[in-house]
């Protein structure tokens, strides 16, 4: 029951994690194709912070996508029992990639919805 109630919350937030996601790339887009490239070129390469940060949610998404596929495929080789906590901890590294994916957006929205350069503070 427990592990039932865990998948269908980390599904549940992992739909409202994409449905944001969705909207932040939705409100990035227009205003990308707007903006002269130089301003965004300098909004982000002279921000140190901002392309560390980005660089580290890619890598722990790509990291946590592998796990996730790793897990996955030993559960369907059938090295893993399909109802075991590895199950779990598979769906939890699937929402860490969401969640490091709409991180990644929310920081390039708001380096593309401020006036001023995003500082890392």
């Amino acid at each position: 029951m427990v592990h039932t109630f865990f998948h269908s919350i980390i599904a549940t937030s992992s739909v409202i994690l994409a449905l944001i996601g969705l909207y932040l790339v939705a409100m990035i887009w227009p205003k990308w194709k707007k903006m002269e490239m130089d301003v965004i070129k300098a909004r982000v390469f002279l921000n140190k912070k901002f392309l560390e940060r980005n660089w580290l949610y890619v890598f722990l998404s790509g990291a946590a996508l592998a796990l996730h596929q790793l897990l996955e495929l030993m559960i369907s080789m059938n090295y893993i029992p399909q109802d075991s906590w590895v199950s779990e901890l598979s769906g939890t590294m699937e929402f860490i990639v969401m969640l490091l994916l709409v991180t990644l957006a929310f920081e390039w929205y708001r380096i593309l919805h401020t006036g001023n350069k995003i500082t890392g503070k």
